[in-house]
């Protein structure tokens, strides 16, 4: 059976490290596939911020919970955690938002409290991880998130709220690369979707798309990996936004389809 990406253009803007996996599977369903990266991640490596990932991680074993937002988030706290504790400490419990980065964490040798996630059903996300039983009661307990600087704080809120110490261990940087509005202004397509895999990439694009004179793009489907983003997406003035259930890949995929399949292709979500 023919794909609807079949011969359909998509734009990706996946940091370029990211990008290949999804890339190759809309290619495979016979998709013409342009990437110009949106977001890029920095790793903090000196100064204040560095040292107070340091102190966080040389106290690790004092932590009740930790929870990891992202695969980079994993990466980069693992590359920080091998360097500190040769053998992880029994103490502290891992969570995982999203399968993929439930995956990352049982790679570097941790089990993920919500590893079932990684099958990739259910939303996945800060909310779903909020309604864990083990994050019901954490009054007294520490708590440490690793994340990049700023993004949500509904996890932390929520547990502080509920009586947990937190700490955010913030591993790196989220920005716009140096040439990602020159790449939009250059790119003389409209293809027939663009995907964005996160919120803040999300910001960046329309900022783009602003500053390249690129606005013509806010007409095109918008592939997004919530409701959420997707409502700040039509905020933003995309006119046809439409949610997957989850930043999954197999989930940005099904809802690419169904978003071009030709029966649903002229509707406004």
């Amino acid at each position: 059976m023919t794909s609807p990406l079949n011969r359909r253009r998509i734009l990706i803007t996946r940091p370029a490290h990211q990008s290949d996996g999804f890339r190759h599977r809309l290619q495979a369903r016979g998709a013409q596939v342009d990437c110009i990266p949106l977001l890029e991640i920095a790793p903090i490596t000196e100064g204040d911020d560095a040292q107070a990932i340091r102190n966080l991680v040389m106290d690790f074993d004092q932590f009740d919970h930790a929870i990891f937002v992202s695969q980079n988030a994993v990466r980069y706290a693992f590359d920080w955690l091998d360097d500190f504790w040769p053998q992880l400490p029994q103490g502290p419990r891992y969570y995982a938002i999203g399968a993929a980065t439930a995956r990352a964490i049982r790679a570097r040798g941790a089990n993920p409290e919500n590893s079932a996630q990684e099958s990739g059903e259910g939303t996945m996300d800060s909310e779903a991880l909020l309604t864990l039983p083990e994050l019901q009661n954490p009054r007294g307990e520490r708590v440490v998130i690793f994340r990049g600087q700023g993004g949500r704080t509904l996890i932390g809120d929520t547990l502080q709220a509920r009586g947990a110490r937190l700490d955010y261990c913030e591993l790196y940087q989220r920005r716009l690369p140096a040439d990602g509005t020159a790449q939009l202004r250059a790119y003389d397509q409209f293809p027939d979707a663009i995907t964005v895999h996160s919120g803040e990439t999300l910001d960046n694009l329309a900022a783009a798309l602003t500053t390249s004179g690129r606005r013509q793009l806010l007409q095109c489907t918008l592939i997004c990996p919530s409701q959420r983003v997707a409502a700040c997406a039509r905020e933003l003035g995309f006119a046809r936004a439409r949610a997957a259930t989850n930043a999954g890949d197999d989930a940005m995929l099904g809802a690419l389809e169904a978003a071009l399949a030709p029966d649903n292709s002229a509707s406004h979500s």
